[in-house]
């Protein structure tokens, strides 16, 4: 198969890759414990991470290297294949739960190169495993998190967050920042583009023809038309109605964010679009924490995660949750088979 061909014209089979995640975490033991041929994936990493997480575990699980993601299509199938980045990791400093900045370039050549396989559609979507964002901040890496950093690859400025899981899907408008400025940074023009990016991803990624999308206000009873803060009226409100105008009544809000989140007010929407991070995450960890997968939305490429964060207090005992990372692959699939219709 040709460099750059799409690996989903061989035998009609997806193939996914697979970032390796901060080695001191969970990252490659969810690799590893949760391996299987289906999906097809590549994973891209330090092989000697690998090798070294498996003998810790005592996992006996065939790690190959490879150089291209079409050499798994086919025989190498039912191998665990890594292609190796260009920055290595002093793996005999690793300790599990014990973060360390000498593994933070590793760990991002990791990310950006699946970037670049999924940008160039030799895989047909990319999955990320957790990384520490403190870590990669005293390595010199100043993105606030994953999203970011994937969003500047592929040149979208303000890439958009989604968390799913159990029949809930969140939206944050503002992401990895202080809630003291939020205020500050919650501009018509962000809102704008985060309701139609959003609109658009539940149409081409999620197969919905017609979406439901409810916007949260900012304060608490969305504002109290004015008493309780002017967000809502001077910029959620108006972003909402210009919008209502295009989509039609499908698109509500602003509406109190306490009142979105019991099973009555669930069934009234696809998505739901909060303002800020906690607003959006703290309803869906408690309702399906361990079993969600954060997706990007707006890229030109697919792009799934865990819902969860490097753990490192269980790291390297073999008893982390596979679920999400699960989750993550098989929406994954499904997000390239919609974007396939």
């Amino acid at each position: 198969m040709a460099a750059g061909s799409s690996p989903t014209r061989f035998c009609g089979i997806s193939l996914i890759a697979v970032t390796m995640g901060d080695p001191a975490g969970i990252g490659p033991e969810l690799a590893l414990r949760g391996f299987s041929p289906v999906p097809r994936r590549v994973y891209v990493g330090d092989p000697e991470v690998f090798r070294m997480t498996a003998r810790h575990l005592n996992l006996d699980c065939p790690i190959r290297e490879v150089e291209s993601p079409e050499m798994v299509v086919g025989v190498l199938a039912s191998c665990f294949c890594v292609i190796p980045v260009e920055e290595t990791v002093p793996f005999e400093n690793i300790v599990f739960g014990l973060p360390d900045p000498r593994f933070a370039a590793a760990t991002v050549n990791s990310i950006l190169a699946c970037c670049r396989l999924a940008q160039a559609g030799r895989v047909d979507a990319m999955v990320t495993l957790p990384i520490n964002k403190g870590v990669m901040h005293t390595a010199g890496y100043t993105f606030p998190g994953h999203t970011e950093l994937i969003g500047s690859f592929a040149e979208v400025a303000q890439p958009v967050m989604m968390l799913t899981g159990k029949g809930l899907r969140v939206v944050p408008v503002t992401i990895h920042q202080s809630l003291a400025s939020v205020s500050s940074t919650l501009t018509q023009e962000r809102l704008h583009r985060v309701i139609v990016t959003t609109w658009e991803a539940l149409v081409q990624d999620f197969g919905i023809s017609s979406p439901r999308v409810t916007v949260a206000g900012l304060n608490p009873h969305a504002g109290e038309g004015g008493i309780f803060g002017q967000e809502e009226g001077e910029i959620i409100a108006p972003v909402c109605a210009a919008l209502r105008g295009v989509y039609g009544p499908g698109l509500v809000g602003p509406l109190p964010a306490d009142t979105l989140f019991h099973d009555r007010m669930r069934s009234t929407y696809d998505a739901v679009v909060l303002m800020y991070h906690d607003q959006a995450l703290i309803p869906i960890k408690m309702l399906a924490f361990g079993e969600a997968v954060n997706c990007t939305l707006g890229l030109p490429f697919i792009r799934t995660s865990v819902d969860h964060g490097t753990a490192y207090d269980i790291a390297g005992q073999g008893v982390a949750d596979c679920r999400s990372f699960h989750h993550a692959l098989a929406l994954a699939e499904e997000m390239g088979r919609n974007r396939k219709k």
